[in-house]
């Protein structure tokens, strides 16, 4: 697992960064719009659990976590259009699919980095970020959006 969070998460950025800091800087600030409303919302409105996996994910967080995500991502595409290499001429449409995939997606890492650590019988990875699972909780869901990002550019804008 330490393998996939570091190594291969890394070669998979370093590969997006061939296109452009687009494809790195654009995927990650998806994931952390989508987790930081997933959690204000779950924490304001939150009524009903997500799965048991992870008791403080809420349905509603998660629902409005997308909406959020998908709007950011409208707004911020062509905020940061002049950071794509590749030129691509509908990059709003690109950046409205990966919109969609970090929204519905890409917090599955979370429920990921939590079954690993039931697993292993631990709370948290660590204690660097106060209230939250440790560095690791921070980019868990990172991991399966440089994946996406990776095969998108790879298949997708050549």
């Amino acid at each position: 697992m330490v393998l996939c969070f570091t190594t291969l998460q890394l070669y998979l950025i370093q590969h997006n960064l061939h296109f452009g800091l687009f494809w790195f800087l654009y995927p990650c600030l998806l994931v952390l719009v989508n987790d930081t409303t997933a959690y204000l919302f779950g924490h304001w409105l939150g009524q009903h659990s997500l799965l048991n996996l992870s008791p403080k994910k809420t349905l509603e967080g998660y629902v409005m976590a997308m909406v959020c995500t998908i709007l950011f991502g409208y707004w911020s595409c062509a905020w940061l259009k002049p950071l794509d290499k590749s030129q691509q001429s509908n990059l709003q449409l690109h950046g409205m699919i990966l919109s969609i995939y970090a929204s519905t997606t890409a917090p599955f890492g979370g429920f990921l980095a939590s079954a690993i650590k039931r697993a292993g019988g631990i709370k948290d990875f660590g204690q660097l970020i106060p209230g939250h699972g440790g560095m690791t909780d921070r980019v868990d869901c990172q991991l399966l959006m440089a994946a996406f990002t990776f095969f998108y550019c790879e298949y997708m804008l050549k």
